[in-house]
């Protein structure tokens, strides 16, 4: 049994949008990015919006437009995206244990493993989650 993060479909349909375009040699379409990831051409552009509003992404609308990395794979880690798409850095939260002090060890056990998992999760980048060709 292990803890598991859970993140939402929205974020984890992101970091897949980051892997397709660090993979690309020029910009994808939204068209292509929604067959590739398995999502409606519409939530991809809703996905996309927060990301080029984070700054990972620019768009270029028309024929020969498409979506392009806005900064190289390698500096973009998963705490940066989890961060832009969820509005939080908090992993878990418990706020009975921020309300009781009976159970302030729990809490400090808690904080604990979020500062873990959050240094985790900046050492993976986006570059790192590219399949070996």
């Amino acid at each position: 049994m292990g803890l598991v993060m859970q993140l939402n479909r929205s974020t984890d349909n992101a970091i897949r949008m980051l892997i397709c375009l660090a993979k690309a040699s020029g910009a994808v379409s939204s068209s292509q990015l929604a067959r590739t990831i398995g999502v409606s051409p519409r939530y991809l552009l809703q996905i996309g919006a927060r990301l080029r509003d984070a700054g990972f992404v620019s768009v270029r609308f028309g024929a020969a437009g498409g979506y392009r990395l806005s900064r190289l794979p390698a500096e973009i880690s998963l705490l940066d995206v989890i961060t832009a798409m969820e509005g939080r850095t908090d992993l878990s939260e418990c706020r009975s244990c921020k309300e009781k002090q009976e159970f302030r060890l729990l809490r400090h056990v808690y904080e604990e493993l979020e500062i873990g998992i959050a240094r985790q999760l900046q050492a993976v980048t986006i570059c790192e989650l590219l399949p070996e060709e």
